[in-house]
């Protein structure tokens, strides 16, 4: 895939795909920077630490059957990690739009944003729920 714009992103919590309702995707894969400098030292030194994950997804918030606060509502208040994954397109995982997935919770989520006349837009900040982080799935 070469440059390109995102008008096609695929969505998918939980198993239930909200790629419809979403407008805003942003995937963060993170390690901890730690300074290793020792004594006598000319200059800094780092390495890495842990890892962190984190995937925030934003949505046109819709209440009916199946859609955005009824997938979402009940994994606020759950301890139960589930899976997330993006793709930059819809259609099928490939080298070139790899399943961008991690076993998250979801810690952030306010059901209802907005004011008059414009349409309410929720956000959903999910965070990395095991050790394997974000994954990058091709197939």
């Amino acid at each position: 895939m070469a440059k390109f714009t995102l008008v096609d992103a695929y969505v998918s919590v939980n198993g239930v795909v909200l790629s419809d309702h979403g407008n805003q995707v942003q995937v963060e894969d993170s390690r901890e920077q730690k300074d290793f400098t020792g004594f006598g030292a000319a200059n800094r030194e780092y390495g890495k630490g842990l890892g962190d994950c984190k995937m925030t997804i934003r949505f046109f918030q819709d209440f009916a059957n199946s859609s955005v606060h009824q997938t979402l509502q009940p994994l606020i208040s759950s301890n139960t990690p589930v899976t997330v994954e993006i793709r930059a397109t819809s259609a099928g995982r490939s080298a070139t739009n790899p399943g961008i997935t991690m076993s998250a919770l979801l810690f952030t989520y306010n059901p209802l944003d907005g004011e008059i006349g414009e349409p309410s837009m929720i956000t959903a900040e999910f965070a990395n729920a095991s050790q394997n982080g974000i994954q990058y799935l091709t197939s």
